[in-house]
């Protein structure tokens, strides 16, 4: 499309050198995917700097180049006259406002809602998403489990594991409402938030689930880490918030200035909704919700008190949009769980595979809990040090899981750059020396092996920890893994080996 910069008041700069008119494609932030007519953001990540790659972007074609070293870019405009440099204050706060330009503020023809908190982003969006589905809107989602659609899993490869840069969370929405999309829910994490990922768009709905500590690798405070947080209310018109969170929900009830609605496990909150008499099953949980003086009673297909608050973040939501309580409640019973949180795998004979990935402390102890109410001869655990993230809470997860497991299997989730042994011993070294039911293995494939040998029919496995994009993340590079197929290849191979030794 052809954009005048300087008519269209969209993006925020300094000054341009070259012309303000001209014709501008797709935002790209890597230099390797700049094609003719594309407009090439120079970000500064923590490897490299994109400013040092404007060469390539203009000899790739790149038509507007934005960054922040306004000199660097007056040199480059003596060079390549025909090429229009573009200097900002704030590059990322540029890239998500011309990522909204350049997809003709699509967002704007979709129903759009995020997600924030420590832990359940992922099975609120999920949550949600199944909801509107089921009420006759078509939603999309956008996070860890990829990008789903109303119908299916796209094949899109996210430029961040979560939250997707501006460029392509734009270029998605654009893609998302031409397949007929209505409405998209995302995750928006606290680093996301912090990168100005979300920028330059305001949410139709916000939802709050919980926070705790975690990413203090990069926000080094709580303090900074909650303030990420806050910035998504900011940019909502309505909230949903945890009356139960006692870390950040005070914050959003004083400073959103939008419609809110809140929810809480414990009847005497003055929570708009609430549940209570819950009672657990094989197949799921029945509950009671309280809403505006009416009971209705719900069944569901998930497991534990924190889902079920997850729930009540997802009705929340949906009443938000304007939906009647009792077409709500109608069709939480066929509500749908993402893959891969406490998703129940019992196709191998009488024992059972729980897989959840859960990674930080306060969702281990919720996970646990719930797994403990399900029937069970004996329990194995497994648990992860996460090499990319903070060494700090990995003592944690062991001290939540001492005592409460037969066996329990430590091992490590994305390395990175660190020796897998390093990562397994900072995780033991929460464990008392009481303990004694503790094996380890060095990668993640070797410890789901490992963990569903040690069991036994009746038996209940659990597997926890972060999966990303179906891979680990080694040495800066992906390495695909899946747990469903290493579960699969074991007891085929078990099958075979009975097979050999009765023929």
């Amino acid at each position: 499309m052809i954009i005048n910069l300087m008519k269209q008041h969209r993006v925020d700069f300094k000054r341009i050198y070259g012309t303000s008119s001209t014709i501008a494609k797709n935002v790209r932030f890597d230099s390797r995917h700049v094609q003719k007519h594309d407009v090439f953001v120079c970000i500064k990540g923590e490897n490299f700097d994109g400013h040092a790659f404007i060469g390539d972007a203009v000899a790739k074609g790149a038509s507007i180049i934005i960054g922040t070293d306004e000199d660097l870019l007056k040199s480059f405009y003596r060079q390549y006259e025909d090429c229009t440099f573009l200097a900002v204050e704030d590059a990322r706060l540029a890239m998500a406002q011309m990522a909204v330009l350049l997809s003709g503020e699509t967002w704007k023809k979709l129903v759009t809602v995020a997600v924030t908190g420590t832990n359940g982003k992922t099975t609120v969006a999920a949550y949600v998403r199944s909801l509107l589905n089921q009420l006759k809107l078509p939603t999309a989602s956008i996070g860890t489990s990829g990008i789903i659609t109303s119908k299916e899993k796209l094949d899109f490869f996210k430029s961040t594991p979560t939250t997707p840069e501006s460029a392509d969370l734009h270029a998605l929405f654009k893609q998302l409402h031409a397949e007929g999309e209505k409405a998209v829910v995302m995750e928006a994490t606290s680093i996301g938030l912090e990168q100005k990922r979300t920028a330059a768009m305001t949410f139709d709905v916000a939802i709050h689930t919980n926070i705790s500590p975690e990413h203090l690798e990069f926000h080094e405070t709580m303090e900074n880490y909650k303030r990420a947080k806050l910035k998504l209310f900011e940019q909502a018109a309505c909230a949903v918030v945890n009356l139960d969170d006692n870390g950040m929900a005070c914050d959003i009830l004083d400073t959103h200035k939008g419609k809110m609605l809140t929810y809480s496990l414990r009847k005497d909150s003055g929570a708009d909704i609430t549940a209570g008499n819950l009672r657990t099953d094989a197949q799921g949980t029945h509950f009671d919700i309280y809403n505006n003086g009416n009971t209705y009673a719900v069944y569901a297909p998930v497991f534990g008190e924190y889902n079920v608050a997850n729930l009540l973040s997802a009705v929340c939501t949906a009443l938000h949009l304007g939906y009647k309580m009792a077409d709500i409640i109608y069709v939480l019973q066929t509500i749908e769980s993402p893959e891969g949180r406490f998703e129940l795998i019992n196709k191998y004979g009488d024992r059972q595979i729980i897989l959840d990935y859960a990674h930080t402390p306060v969702a281990l102890d919720q996970l646990l809990t719930a797994v403990h109410a399900i029937p069970h001869r004996r329990l194995i655990v497994m648990i992860m040090g996460i090499g990319i993230r903070d060494f700090n809470k990995m003592p944690k997860m062991a001290k939540v899981v001492e005592g409460r497991a037969d066996e329990i299997v430590v091992s490590v989730d994305h390395p990175g750059f660190h020796d897998p042994k390093d990562v397994i011993k900072a995780v033991c070294a929460g464990f008392s020396d009481r303990v004694k039911n503790v094996s380890t293995a060095e990668t993640r494939a070797d410890a789901v092996r490992l963990a569903l040998e040690l069991s036994g029919e009746g038996d209940i496995v659990l597997l926890t920890s972060g999966q990303i994009n179906g891979a680990q993340l080694v040495k800066g590079e992906a390495i695909p893994h899946s747990d469903h197929k290493i579960i699969q290849a074991f007891f085929e191979n078990q099958s075979a080996t009975i097979q050999t030794t009765v023929s």
